[in-house]
């Protein structure tokens, strides 16, 4: 069983995340933590492998925590969230060695794909960060939400057109195939980009500058 520390001030935003994370098999929370201090202070005791951290904490903020926790405990990973979309912050969270970084706003869904890919040591960063670290040449390290594969065109058309919503009965009359291929495509198509839903696909698509 894996461990995992939550950082997070506010308590319904908190008990949001104890419920989400108790979907994911093989992950079990050992504390919590209130302010950046105690993050450090639970990571100390625990040496967990994964931290979910808020920037924006009391007594220590959590970019402060993050610096701290990166130099001390390289080997527990840490996704941030914050409330907060600054592309400084993003540079400086990467930089730090952050595995992903999620904005509040983020569904449960998106939650989930960035702590399971997390922890199948991939990083996640929500779109529009992985957008600003695209701009960005500045970035040591910067990780794709998830790695760009090789896709053939057909599998690019189907990419597309599950990302804008089709199903599949609607994309084997548009490519004018039959439904049975469509969801091999499909198929084909999540253990390439390694997810396991559409909102995988659809994260896929969106931060790799498909037509959406």
């Amino acid at each position: 069983m894996e461990t995992i520390v939550i950082a997070e001030d506010h308590n319904l935003i908190l008990e949001g995340y104890r419920m989400l994370i108790g979907k994911i098999d093989g992950l079990q929370i050992v504390e919590t933590a209130a302010n950046g201090q105690e993050a450090i202070d639970a990571v100390t005791r625990h040496k967990p492998q994964y931290l979910i951290l808020d920037l924006h904490m009391p007594v220590v903020n959590g970019l402060d925590a993050l610096r701290h926790i990166s130099q001390s405990y390289p080997d527990t990973k840490v996704i941030v969230i914050s409330m907060f979309g600054d592309p400084a912050m993003h540079r400086e969270v990467v930089r730090l060695g952050a595995k992903g970084y999620l904005l509040k706003h983020a569904d449960m869904d998106e939650f989930i794909l960035a702590i399971n890919l997390v922890m199948k040591g991939k990083s996640y960063f929500s779109p529009a960060i992985f957008e600003d670290h695209v701009k960005s040449k500045s970035l040591p390290g910067a990780a794709p939400v998830i790695p760009i594969v090789s896709l053939t065109s057909r599998e690019e058309e189907v990419l597309t057109l599950i990302a804008n919503g089709y199903t599949n009965k609607e994309i084997a009359q548009k490519l004018i195939v039959s439904h049975k291929t469509v969801d091999t495509h499909r198929s084909n198509l999540m253990k390439k980009i390694d997810v396991h839903n559409v909102t995988g696909l659809v994260k896929y698509a969106m931060a790799n500058g498909y037509d959406i």
